[in-house]
């Protein structure tokens, strides 16, 4: 017979468990997210602009060219830190199959609803700027046409989902353009 000391132990033993392998897998699903899904959009689609036989569409700016960069480090530290948000906060992944089961109050989320999307936004941008490429610059806004139209359709599944504390976090949160003020603790969500 288990003294109540070691049936208390078990179970938060097992507790424990439950949590690193929903951390495990929500990193796992993240780190696809980060290596496979994102750089099929951010560098080998902008990648086949600039090889195109057609891309004839380039502007010169000389050194300026290299203020691209700014864009694309900060979308990538952005990238970054919402990954760990989707992590450990909503423990689930960017990825629709696999979203997260929390809402997310943490992070860039207190500023911005979306910004993951930001992010690529900003990666497009600096390579447009870095590479000098209208049609990157082209695609960057057709993306962001996508961007909205998704965030549109995924916003109402993640009002029925969460409910009441995801309209709250509409009301306190805007979707594209960053607060500099944190929104309320009270209403989050994920992208």
């Amino acid at each position: 017979m288990l003294s109540p000391t070691h049936v208390l132990l078990e179970k938060r033993f097992d507790k424990m468990k439950s949590k690193l392998a929903e951390i495990l897998i929500a990193s796992f699903g993240t780190v696809i997210f980060l290596f496979l899904i994102i750089p099929f959009f951010l560098i080998w689609i902008p990648h086949k602009i600039l090889l195109s036989p057609e891309h004839i569409y380039r502007f010169d700016i000389g050194i300026y060219r290299y203020f691209g960069l700014v864009p694309i480090v900060v979308g990538v530290v952005i990238y970054l830190c919402c990954s760990g948000s989707f992590i450990f906060a909503g423990k689930g992944t960017p990825i629709p199959f696999t979203p997260t089961k929390d809402l997310i109050v943490t992070g860039l989320y207190r500023f911005v609803r979306n910004p993951l999307y930001i992010a690529g936004v900003l990666v497009l941008t600096g390579e447009a700027i870095l590479y000098q490429s209208l049609g990157i610059f082209i695609y960057c806004l057709v993306m962001f046409g996508v961007f909205n139209v998704h965030v549109i359709m995924e916003e109402t599944l993640l009002a029925e989902k969460f409910g009441a504390r995801y309209e709250q976090y509409c009301r306190s949160v805007p979707r594209w353009v960053p607060r500099l003020k944190p929104g309320s603790k009270k209403g989050s969500g994920p992208e």
